[in-house]
């Protein structure tokens, strides 16, 4: 149900947005206001997603956890569609979306929403290891195992 309010409701407040808008400030403003908007954002976006992927890519190679880069980097992507998007509103929150103190206060809603995760702080939270309950076998090669081959074995 709330999927459908929000396909209404966004395209209802766009039209009545190009409306004040464009009675304020004429339609040729109000359509050089659009495309602007959309090539910041796509300036904006390019970016930001290049440097997201830059972390992404050392913290993979550090072996340490992605998903920080990855959050931010759908939030991103989702911040370039709605700067594509004609429109005032959406423009409003795609740009929201491109500011990072705000993807991560969302990031943190989210995670509050789906994931109950209470009182973790999402910048830090990446600086904690888990700690695992496991048992090993070294089986690393040793100088009297059958795999080796030594000089003074007889083969």
């Amino acid at each position: 149900m709330w999927l459908f309010i929000l396909f209404f409701t966004v395209p209802l407040i766009e039209i009545v947005l190009f409306i004040k808008v464009g009675g304020a400030i004429g339609l040729i403003p109000t359509i050089m206001v659009v495309l602007l908007t959309a090539l910041a954002g796509t300036v904006f976006v390019k970016q930001q997603a290049s440097q997201l992927f830059d972390l992404f890519k050392k913290k993979t190679n550090n072996l340490e956890n992605p998903s920080e880069p990855i959050g931010h980097g759908i939030l991103v992507l989702f911040a370039g569609a709605l700067l594509l998007t004609p429109g005032f509103f959406t423009d409003i929150f795609g740009f929201l979306l491109l500011i990072p103190a705000f993807r991560y206060w969302l990031i943190k809603q989210l995670q509050k929403r789906f994931f109950h995760v209470r009182d973790i702080d999402v910048e830090t939270s990446n600086k904690y290891e888990n700690i695992y309950d496991a048992e090993y076998t070294d089986v690393t090669p040793n100088e009297r195992s059958p795999w080796k081959k030594t000089p003074t074995s007889k083969d």
